[in-house]
């Protein structure tokens, strides 16, 4: 029955991001879902000519006798699935009723809804964030490709070794129980992104590049770029999954200011500084693929491009932090610009 009052309501706000682009519009950003809708359908058929190319990789490996994933350890997506299906179920029965409490009284019948769902996902994902990378942080640090950025103490090159897969024992296990939480997420966001999600082709192009990066980086033996673009975006997605989860249920408004510092430092670092140096890195210093060039050169494009297009979103929801940031230390008032774009529903302005 709610659903059926806000159906209109929805139908425009998605419509607004469908009409046809201009140049002031696109500047502006109000058109943003016609241009992931592109985006996406262009990354699709990119990728889509790797087909070829990814068979012939793995019988060069095979051929050169070099070290390469093990099929059998899909086993550890297929238990992760599980679990992270499982976990997901017991942390909504655990905070589903606090957050219901606990949410700001602005939001109010559907958009209240969907906003509960997305704070109980949001404390979940701090959780396995924070989680994953202690764990990558323990068992990787040593590695020669570990950056030195993120606390790594014997870094030499991203491709190291290469094309050789990381002799590492936790990469296939750490790997795998990362793809199934991408996964997880895409599956959900195919299944039911199109009935609640009004930002639904960024989403969808966001968790179809971090799938790309993982699948391709699997097939072509670059485990070690897929890690550390993992573990740059699992430091800032901590703060980021907590600061959004305390803006809308936390009481402390200094607190909420020290949440969004916390989020700002690390998304900026991470996200928009070492990002950017790993990708030059992989650019510039790649022995491994100089050695066997003809045979490995589709491996460089492919995460490169798909790394330069992660990173063009990064630049694109920097925009928004910044205008959060500038709401936040202007006028000291919390204002989120960039999910408030779904709070639309209730027809209320902010306090």
């Amino acid at each position: 029955m709610i659903s059926n009052i806000f159906k209109p309501k929805k139908q425009q706000l998605i419509q607004e991001g469908q009409q046809n682009i201009t140049l002031g519009k696109l500047v502006k950003f109000s058109h943003y879902e016609t241009i992931f809708k592109y985006s996406f359908f262009a990354v699709l058929f990119v990728i889509s000519l790797y087909s070829l190319d990814v068979i012939q990789f793995q019988q060069f490996l095979k051929e050169k006798n070099l070290r390469r994933f093990d099929w059998s350890d899909l086993k550890w997506m297929i238990i992760g699935l599980i679990m992270i299906h499982i976990t997901k179920e017991i942390n909504r029965y655990l905070v589903f009723d606090y957050v219901s409490k606990s949410l700001d009284q602005k939001y109010i019948g559907l958009d209240r809804q969907l906003r509960v769902q997305k704070i109980i996902k949001w404390i979940y994902d701090t959780l396995y964030y924070s989680v994953a990378t202690i764990f990558a942080y323990i068992v990787f640090r040593d590695e020669k490709w570990f950056p030195t950025e993120l606390g790594g103490s014997n870094f030499t090159e991203t491709m190291y070794d290469f094309p050789n897969m990381p002799d590492n024992p936790w990469v296939p296990f750490y790997y795998m129980i990362q793809a199934s939480s991408h996964v997880h997420a895409l599956l959900l966001l195919m299944v039911y992104g199109t009935k609640i999600e009004l930002k639904y082709w960024e989403y969808l192009l966001h968790h179809f590049l971090a799938v790309s990066l993982l699948y391709f980086s699997t097939i072509y033996n670059c485990e070690s770029i897929g890690i550390v673009v993992l573990v740059l975006h699992d430091i800032s997605d901590i703060f980021l999954a907590y600061g959004r989860t305390y803006a809308d249920i936390g009481k402390n408004k200094i607190l909420v200011y020290v949440s969004f510092s916390a989020i700002q430092i690390s998304w900026l670092y991470t996200r928009v500084y070492v990002f950017p140096i790993k990708i030059y890195d992989i650019i510039v210093n790649h022995p491994g693929f100089s050695l066997y060039w003809e045979n490995t050169k589709h491996a460089l494009y492919n995460q490169v491009g798909l790394m330069i297009v992660l990173f063009g979103m990064h630049i694109y929801w920097t925009i928004f932090m910044v205008k959060v940031g500038i709401g936040i230390f202007s006028a000291g008032k919390y204002k989120n610009v960039y999910d408030n774009r779904e709070n639309k529903l209730d027809n209320k302005k902010e306090n």
